[in-house]
């Protein structure tokens, strides 16, 4: 009985594949670009082959508060998809925006990869983690740094 269990759930259980994002739409929230969390709104590109996904996303993003720095980022990127696996989609991409924290302000080029993970249940829900290099260019604030420290997202599409 113990072994019948599982051989049961995997009988009943939901075909799993690849998440095909085209032509659909994706709001939500993504911390992958700058130092605040930003609205984010996604679209998969049409395209002839299913399992590609080419997206593109805008983001804008604030934090002002009385006592604290401001910081205020806008920008776009453009994700292109390398490997359609089961409920999970992976992306290379870059993009660009300005970021301003304190009195600087900058150009901020980001270089990454980022996984999308849809649970089974949830198919609209995506969650994202990503890592990188983000570029900064600007007065008194040019540099490069790694980006994968708490990059998250999530988005529902539609």
């Amino acid at each position: 009985m113990k072994h019948l269990l599982p051989l049961l759930f995997l009988a009943f259980s939901a075909s799993a594949s690849a998440k095909d994002l085209r032509n659909r739409a994706g709001v939500g929230f993504d911390q992958q670009f700058g130092q605040v969390s930003a609205f984010s709104l996604r679209y998969g590109l049409p395209t002839d082959n299913a399992a590609q996904n080419i997206q593109v996303e805008g983001l804008f993003g604030f934090s002002a508060y009385k006592d604290s720095q401001k910081n205020i980022f806008g920008g776009g990127k453009l994700l292109y998809g390398v490997v359609a696996e089961d409920n999970m989609n992976l992306y290379v991409g870059g993009g660009a925006g300005v970021a301003v924290e304190g009195d600087t302000t900058v150009m901020r080029v980001p270089l990454g990869i980022t996984a999308d993970f849809f649970l089974f249940g949830l198919e609209n829900l995506g969650f994202s983690t990503g890592m990188g290099l983000n570029i900064d260019l600007g007065q008194g604030g040019s540099g490069a740094g790694t980006g994968g420290t708490a990059n998250a997202g999530i988005h529902y599409w539609f």
